[in-house]
């Protein structure tokens, strides 16, 4: 059967451009005998009490509720508009290695706006674009409103800020909102959250999740203090020599990342004198019911399976650090498409932190007990089954995704659900094993490998059309030192599915020895797609990648980005236009120690 990165069942028929766009995902806590409250999935976050609104705010009522949706409407100049959305981050230019000295600048800016939300207008706020890669886009970006931009004082529930998350690694729309209610279960601190419809200039971008922001309402609520140093986890962790990759968010005047780097050197301690040290830090058993929440929802995004998504934050009371969860959408069944293992269904531990404290045999029981505190008090699937129905219904008339990838991902999610105490459980009945998976060898962009690939085929219609007859292909690849060179006739140029003006390659092989298909993706500018062309990758050709396995499975990888050329030969023209041309790229990551493609779950036709 042809070798499709794409399957147009359910949830796995994610388009591969979707999947690409995510860049550097662009991936997851324990005081035995800690009983934590009844999970009740009518709070909307990881405080259901609602602060009183205070003199001076607007009211549009709460916004961060799940019983809504919410009116979101944006209005500024088209050209502004334009220019907002397709301002972009550069993986290769943000994770060099300078970042070891000091976070990446954010390369978004602020647009005057009027805005009306629930029917109130409320004119010269601030809009601008957020996110990281996995939310990169640009027909609905992810946006940010400051409502104290050019108006200070102003704000909703005691925010000048709204986070507006467009969900993009999320087609149920779902997943983000409930996350949170879990980890406001297990009384772990987490943003409220709501739903919102969101247009701009009149044109609706459909659901977004409303977000609280990590701010001084928030850190008041939650800690009752606010003057502590809080931090920002984007693929950050306490390794020597990398904790100023931690964005200080506040007390900006006087920047320090002394507690970060005390927790760095502590965590190159022996198991004698760890825990004592790292208790007057830490509070660990916070630390761990965090860790086991976002290893429950298989928050492979966060901070224990990515690095990524969390903030940290210096309580003033305890002069302890504690977690914050973040960037909840890749939840639920989601796979990690980064390492080059398959990870136990109970534990996160990609990071040095979890790493250490899961290797540790008195953090490690910790763990374990909390997990199991867990699926009694903070998971019931019943309450997330019935809130996914709640939802669908509350949102099936304002999405502007395709309903058979909604339906699909509502699927996973449910089956998810429905089988997740079953994989843990399984788990903790049998002795724990040590995580001894490869770590990350450095936190910025390496070349990890090379591949040439000269190619002979036809443009076709879309990504499900057969491959042409008479294409072919010769893949030569070397990967983490390893070589490896197959001939392939499933190679054909396509149509980019998220930007039909583009033309893309799309080549599929078997590599010997390794278990699951090779798949390389470089879509060129109808502007650069000539004959006699040769083009730059990461210059003039903005999207070339490396992946394996099948797209949406477990067994799929992100093997890194293309940098250096494509030649085309030949582009054709007429009814079957023949392509030819020959790409030659390094393939760039965050390296791994090691990465062994032998090692990847075996391919599996559906």
């Amino acid at each position: 059967m042809p070798l499709s990165p794409i399957d147009r069942s359910g949830f796995h028929a994610v388009p591969l451009g979707r999947l690409i766009g995510r860049g550097l995902l662009p991936a997851f806590t324990a005081l035995l005998g800690w009983v934590a409250a009844p999970l009740d999935l009518g709070a909307a976050g990881a405080d259901s009490k609602q602060p009183a609104p205070k003199a001076g705010d607007i009211m549009v009522g709460e916004p961060f509720s799940a019983d809504r949706v919410l009116e979101v409407e944006i209005t500024l100049p088209p050209h502004d508009w334009n220019v907002l959305r397709k301002q972009s981050r550069d993986v290769n230019a943000e994770f060099t290695k300078d970042r070891l000295q000091k976070p990446a600048v954010k390369p978004y800016t602020w647009f005057k706006a009027d805005v009306r939300i629930q029917g109130v207008p409320i004119k010269d706020v601030g809009v601008r674009k957020r996110g990281f890669f996995g939310s990169a886009d640009e027909n609905r970006p992810a946006l940010n409103i400051n409502l104290e931009l050019f108006v200070p004082g102003r704000k909703i529930a005691g925010h000048g800020e709204l986070k507006l998350h467009n969900n993009r690694q999320d087609p149920a729309q779902i997943r983000q909102l409930l996350a949170y209610k879990v980890f406001a279960a297990a009384k772990a601190p987490a943003p409220r959250c709501g739903l919102a419809r969101v247009t701009v200039n009149g044109q609706n971008l459909g659901i977004y999740s409303l977000i609280e922001p990590i701010d001084e309402a928030f850190l008041d609520r939650h800690f009752s203090n606010s003057t502590g140093n809080l931090y920002e986890a984007a693929i950050s962790d306490f390794r020597p020599g990398w904790t100023d990759t931690f964005e200080q968010k506040n007390n900006k005047d006087k920047p320090t990342r002394k507690r970060l780097e005390s927790i760095a050197a502590t965590l190159q301690m022996d198991d004698d004198h760890l825990l004592p040290a790292l208790e007057k830090l830490l509070d660990v058993d916070a630390f761990i019911r965090f860790w086991a929440v976002e290893s429950l929802l298989n928050h492979w995004d966060g901070f224990a399976g990515n690095q990524n998504n969390a903030f940290v934050y210096e309580d003033a009371n305890s002069g302890r650090l504690r977690f914050i969860a973040w960037g909840a959408d890749a939840t639920f069944g989601i796979p990690n498409i980064f390492p080059p293992f398959t990870a136990p269904a109970s534990v996160w531990a990609v990071s040095l932190l979890p790493r250490r404290l899961y290797n540790h045999p008195v953090t490690q029981q910790r763990y374990r007990a909390q997990m199991k505190q867990l699926l009694e008090t903070a998971w019931n699937e019943k309450d997330l089954l019935g809130e996914a129905d709640r939802i669908e219904q509350l949102v099936k008339n304002h999405v502007t995704i395709p309903a058979q990838l909604m339906q699909g991902s509502l699927a996973a999610f449910r089956q998810f659900v429905k089988d997740r105490r079953t994989a843990i459980e399984a788990e903790l009945g049998a002795p724990a094993k040590p995580w001894n998976h490869p770590l990350r060898r450095e936190i910025y962009m390496e070349d990890v490998g090379q591949l040439r690939l000269e190619f002979s085929t036809e443009k076709v219609a879309s990504v499900m059309s057969p491959t042409p007859k008479g294409a072919k292909a010769r893949f030569e690849l070397r990967y983490y030192e390893r070589p490896y060179a197959v001939e392939t006739t499933e190679v054909k140029v396509i149509p980019d599915p998220e930007h039909p003006d583009r033309a893309a390659v799309l080549a599929v092989a078997m590599l010997p020895g390794v278990p699951v298909p090779i798949v390389v993706w470089c879509s060129i500018d109808s502007k650069n797609y000539e004959t006699g062309k040769k083009l730059e990758v990461g210059s003039d050709i903005k999207s070339t990648s490396v992946m394996a396995g099948q797209a949406g499975s477990d067994n799929f990888r992100f093997l890194g980005f293309g940098q250096g050329t494509l030649e085309l030969d030949s582009v054709g023209t007429g009814e079957r236009p023949v392509v030819k041309g020959i790409l030659n790229i390094k393939i760039r990551n965050l390296p791994w120690e090691e990465f062994d493609l032998s090692k990847l779950a075996p391919f599996r036709p559906r």
